[in-house]
């Protein structure tokens, strides 16, 4: 039976080789230029000479064409390449500036007039005017020489280059959904790092992939290439540069500091900051036409000056006094400058070698190590004074292609990978104060300990036809997780006012216990087909489909008998494996110096390592103490208060828990302009679903009773001058347990973008980008942008039939415009790069500590607008968001925050030479408009300290006392830089 199948297979080759024309390769990490060659009348030439050459290797192929005139040339490594035409008695054809990137699809016609022998002119074009001449049916974003080398970056990291697209920015966070929902491809194999789980994404989670590595990269939306896989979100695709031709030296440094720095909103020099960069790469031929190599290094020590941890307040002196005198705790340094940095040494390395005419091995290698020093924790995060980051980064990967015949070719790629993060701290315990706006200590989510070991493997087979370009394979993805986290290790305090914090009455929440840790291994394998058809000249259809398995190691969770006893319900029951169907359509079609594009795609994340961490961690076997009232101690962990509780947290997947899943659908149109630029319109609607959405299962399952507005309380209240929250216990549906997190994916988010872009790639003098992205997300996925308290609706049953969640997204910004452009004048050049974005949403509420629905999140209580509250009046005459929704509860994210403006310039100057290497003086200028970048006061209320609870003795209803916020939408912690100048030297960079 197997000899049968085996000679079906092998007459079904055969029979597709002796149908083809020649192979074009759909590969993700190469790409194909084809054309035709006619003469002057556009008769079909034969007996063609055409030659191909690689701009950065030297390295040619040949072809002649048969009486069709058609030429091609398949897998070719993304880069530059020149092409050349010729036949006696035609004047030759040079084409310069042909962009290949990963999987693009080129084709060039080709046009020879008669010339009267002896020929000595050559006629030279640059292919695609604009230069976005490869754009496939997805319509990605490329990154090219303007955005890699001539712009100014900040880390130099690859993520960074997201904040150069109008529908991204340098973390990644794209088309309305977070960084952490996109990832890297890297020459073809997909990348992670051990991230923090609750952290924004930031440019050191790509710290193994300087920019000097690179060739090029392209930020894809959603990839109709089968082989892409493993995000929801858009995919950042790479690829490694090759060795050259000739031997190459490269080299960079540069240095900025204290004195090339200013702020209007604080001063930089305040706070000692260096920052010094540095790298190098050699390349070169190892056998001539055959081999070549690429090894290189950066070194990076970023040092970032930042404001003081919270605003200044006018109880600045008394909270260090108190601090002081009454617990023998300095707390002087939370009201000076802080640095931020990160010393960060990254090395690489390629191998390219051509067996012969039909294989060709790829080898790449990156690492990195990462020592951070008080790291942003982004958005909502409390800044510390004394945190460390350690992280290590190693990716290896391997590409085996084989062209067994033109109309049949195998590709082979493996990969290996490992990432550790260690976040930790010797800050004070969290604290946190009511009346005023200020927060210090370890942020109750951050410490914590990652790490990531994962193989990847894939087989691919390419066939062609005369019409059709097919490819099958499949592959595999074996991981290996380590998790050691839990929220409020450390502890974390809240206290209405200073006179509440000098008399030590107030909350703390503690996880008890050494820190659970969660190690396990998921699998995920599949399978792929996909078919490129050209029923036309210059019209391709794709079509395919790709099937997933995740296998989860359900068998790490121990079942919690307790919980089984009083519910029925087992936190160890959720599906053993996972099938994902991500069917692609795209088409493009092009003609003359125009194109039009569209897709459709389903994307499926990966499986959610943290939730299933922290189902394994939380499983009854760790207790939570909540304490109120009169505490002992601070900032020591308190060992007695008036109420308490002790009791153990638990979690669980719900029953339908899966990865998230995106559905994709783009239409573009794009138009070179003469050979002045491209023109490039397109539309996005994305809908995400699956997306975990949390529920508490021990809250009690209806209100207790409720507020002067309405709101329902699932606790007994109680105050402390501004600080309100529930009796330990008084919202627990069974006392034995605390907090019972239900991951369910029942969450979802749409995006609606439109996005025009101008680019101009080619000229001498001037080269510009310009995009503008008009758009709209919404969803009922609460994100948990600023913490884990935040992920629970406040309103866990319908209010006004209907669900709070739904509404607008955590990341809806409407507007994004970018503009980069570079000058060059001979040896002085001048480049800029500006970038405008709306303001992020966020609810009108209540100050973090206040409690106001008694169900435990100190942090996720909408206000009810009501304009007698006094001091309401001047509020609502400022603000529009809240004099819309006068006599309702706030609406999710109905206000905004003010747009950001950032503005980076560099000029540099290129005198001499060493030797044959150009030596460049540039100068930077980062953030010139010193962009406010902050966390605003989104308290609509403060709890009137000078009042107090009172109760309803006939109905139960609680009325609690407020007055306005006179600072609510002000800074609270701002996060910005400054202005910085920084100087180096290049050496052959550019």
């Amino acid at each position: 039976m197997n000899r049968t199948i085996a000679l079906g297979f092998t007459f079904a080759v055969g029979l597709l080789a002796a149908m083809s024309t020649g192979l074009q390769a759909q590969s993700i990490v190469a790409g194909t230029i084809s054309g035709d060659v006619a003469d002057d009348a556009g008769f079909a030439l034969a007996r063609v000479h055409i030659t191909l050459t690689a701009a950065g290797t030297g390295v040619t192929q040949e072809f002649e064409t048969g009486r069709s005139g058609q030429f091609e040339f398949g897998f070719l490594s993304p880069g530059t390449y020149e092409l050349f035409a010729e036949r006696l008695g035609e004047r030759p054809v040079r084409v310069l500036g042909i962009a290949i990137g990963s999987g693009s699809r080129v084709r060039i016609p080709l046009e020879l007039a008669p010339a009267v022998p002896p020929v000595t002119e050559v006629h030279t074009v640059v292919f695609g005017g604009g230069g976005g001449q490869a754009t496939g049916p997805e319509g990605a974003r490329r990154f090219a020489d303007l955005e890699l080398n001539r712009l100014p970056h900040s880390t130099r990291g690859i993520a960074e280059l997201g904040r150069f697209s109008s529908s991204s920015n340098a973390t990644l966070a794209s088309e309305g959904l977070p960084g952490r929902f996109s990832g890297a491809v890297v020459d073809g194999v997909a990348y992670q790092t051990a991230g923090h789980p609750g952290l924004p994404q930031t440019t050191l989670t790509t710290a193994a992939f300087p920019l000097s590595a690179f060739d090029g990269l392209e930020l894809l939306g959603g990839g109709v290439d089968v082989e892409y896989a493993g995000f929801a979100g858009p995919s950042l695709v790479g690829f490694t540069r090759r060795g050259s031709g000739e031997f190459e030296v490269r080299a960079f440094g540069d240095w900025n500091g204290d004195a090339l720095a200013s702020s209007d909103h604080f001063n930089p020099q305040d706070v000692s900051h260096t920052s010094v960069r540095g790298g190098f790469s050699a390349s070169g031929p190892i056998v001539r036409d055959t081999a070549y190599f690429v090894l290189g290094a950066e070194v990076r020590r970023l040092d970032w000056p930042q404001p003081r941890v919270w605003e200044e307040t006018a109880v600045d002196a008394q909270l260090v006094s108190i601090a002081a005198d009454s617990f023998g705790t300095d707390l002087s340094s939370y009201l000076s400058p802080r640095n931020s940095g990160a010393d960060i040494v990254s090395v690489f390395g390629r191998l390219d070698w051509q067996f012969g005419s039909r294989t060709s091995l790829m080898v790449r290698g990156n690492g990195s190590g990462i020592r951070g020093t008080n790291p942003s924790y982004g958005a909502l995060r409390t800044p510390t004074v004394a945190g460390e980051l350690d992280g290590t980064d190693v990716s290896g990967a391997a590409t085996l292609t084989t062209a067994f015949s033109p109309a049949l070719a195998l590709e082979l790629r493996v990969g290996a990978e490992f990432s550790s993060r260690d976040f930790s701290t010797t800050d004070i315990a969290h604290t946190v104060f009511a009346d005023d706006p200020v927060a210090f200590g370890v942020d109750p989510i951050v410490p914590a300990s990652f790490e990531r070991f994962a193989v990847r493997a894939s087989e691919t087979l390419h066939i062609r036809t005369r019409r059709h370009s097919m490819k099958l394979g499949g592959g595999a993805t074996v991981s290996s997780l380590r998790y050691a986290s839990t929220i409020g290790r450390d502890g974390h305090f809240v206290f209405g006012g200073t006179d509440e914090f000098a008399a030590l009455a107030g909350s703390f929440v503690q996880s008890n216990g050494t820190v659970p840790e969660a190690s396990f291994a998921p699998v995920e394998i599949g399978g792929f087909f996909q078919d490129i058809w050209t029923p036309l000249p210059g019209l391709e259809v794709t079509g395919g489909l790709r099937v997933d398995v995740d296998l989860i190691p359900q068998d790490e969770v121990a079942l919690n008998e307790d919980w089984a006893r009083l519910t029925g319900l087992l936190n160890a029951d959720s599906a053993n494996s996972v099938i994902k169907l991500s069917p692609r359509f795209g088409f493009v079609g092009k003609r003359d110096t125009w194109q039009v594009r569209g897709s459709f795609t389903v994307h499926h994340g990966a499986f959610d390592a943290a939730s299933f961490s922290e189902v394994i961690t939380q499983n009854g076997s760790g207790e939570v103490s909540r304490m109120f009232g009169a505490l002992d101690t601070w900032p020591d962990m308190p060992s007695s208060a008036t109420s308490s509780a002790l009791t153990p947290s638990l979690a669980m997947l719900g029953p339908d828990y899966r990865p998230p899943r995106s559905s994709r659908a783009s239409l573009g149109f794009s138009v070179s302009l003469g050979s002045f630029a491209l023109l490039d319109l397109s539309g996005v609607y994305r809908h995400t679903d699956f997306l975990a959405r949390r529920h508490d299962m021990n809250l009690v399952p209806t209100a207790i009773t409720e507020d002067q507005y309405g709101r329902p309380l699932y606790g007994n209240l109680t105050q402390h001058g501004g600080a309100l929250s529930a009796d330990p216990g008084s919202n627990r549906r069974f006392d034995d347990f605390d907090v019972v997190s239900a991951f369910d994916a029942d969450g979802y988010s749409d995006y609606w973008g439109f996005t025009a872009r101008l680019e101009r790639r080619v000229g001498d003098v001037v080269n510009l980008f310009a995009g503008y992205t008009r758009s709209q997300t919404e969803g009922n996925w609460l994100s948990g942008l600023g913490g884990y308290a935040l992920q629970f609706t406040p309103f866990p049953e319908d209010l006004v039939d209907a669900d709070w969640a739904d509404g607008r997204s955590d990341f809806d910004q409407p507007h994004r415009f970018t503009l980069g452009a570079t000058i060059e004048l001979g040896a002085l050049a001048l480049s800029a790069f500006y970038r405008y974005e709306s303001g992020l949403p966020f609810t009108p509420g209540f100050r973090y500590g206040v409690d106001a629905n008694g169900d435990g999140s100190p942090r996720n209580d909408p206000a009810f607008v009501d304009n007698e509250v006094p001091g309401m009046a001047d509020l609502v005459a400022s603000w529009d968001c809240l004099r819309t929704q006068i006599g309702s509860f706030a609406e999710r994210n109905s206000c905004r925050g003010p747009d950001v403006q950032t503005l980076d310039a560099r000029l540099s100057i290129s005198p001499v030479k060493i030797g044959k290497y150009p030596v460049a003086l540039v100068i930077d200028g980062l953030n010139l408009l010193d962009a406010d970048m902050a966390d605003f006061d989104r308290a609509v209320y403060l709890v009137d300290r000078g009042g107090s609870l009172a109760v309803d003795p006939a109905t139960g209803v609680v009325t609690v006392p407020l007055v306005a916020n006179e600072n609510f939408g002000e800074p609270i912690v701002r996060r910005g830089v400054g202005r910085a100048i920084r100087i180096g030297l290049r050496v052959n960079y550019e």
